[in-house]
C-alpha cells in the first residue's frame, strides 16, 4: 500500500511505529545537507517531514518532484499554536504544570526513497 501525505496525517495514530510507503511532492529540502524532505499532498500548508535515516541525505534532484519514501511513522506531541513553551510556562518558585493543549504531529524516519517520474 502506498499512502498519501493526507492519509498519514489523518490516520497517523494507527500507523505510528509501522514501516510504510508514502508518496508526495517534494516541496522543500533542508538546506543543511538535505537530511529532511518535506512532502506535500496537494493541500496548501499541509506537509509531512521525512528524515533521512537509512541513507546520507535526499538528493537535490528530489526537489520539485514526486517522491515515494519508505520509512517508519513517528509521532510527537507539541504545544498547540498560541500555547507557551516550557520555558515561558514555568515561573520561578512555582511548580511546572502541564500544557493545556497539545497537537500530535507525524513524521517519517526514511530508510529509502525513489523519485517517481510520470
Amino acid at each position: 500500500t502506498v499512502y498519501s501525505v493526507s492519509d498519514v496525517l489523518t490516520t497517523g495514530d494507527s500507523l505510528t511505529g509501522d514501516t510504510i510507503l508514502v508518496e508526495g511532492y517534494c516541496m522543500h529540502l533542508c538546506k543543511h545537507g538535505g537530511r529532511k524532505a518535506f512532502l506535500n499532498g496537494g493541500e496548501q500548508g499541509v506537509f509531512l517531514r521525512c528524515n533521512a535515516m537509512g541513507f546520507e541525505a535526499f538528493a537535490p534532484e528530489c526537489l520539485n518532484n514526486t517522491l515515494r519514501v519508505r520509512g517508519v511513522v513517528q509521532a510527537i506531541d507539541v504545544p498547540a499554536e498560541g500555547q507557551p513553551t516550557a520555558e515561558e510556562h514555568h515561573h520561578e518558585g512555582e511548580e511546572t504544570c502541564a500544557f493545556s493543549s497539545t497537537v500530535r504531529k507525524y513524521f517519517v524516519n526514511a530508510v529509502s526513497y525513489e523519485i517517481i517520474t510520470e
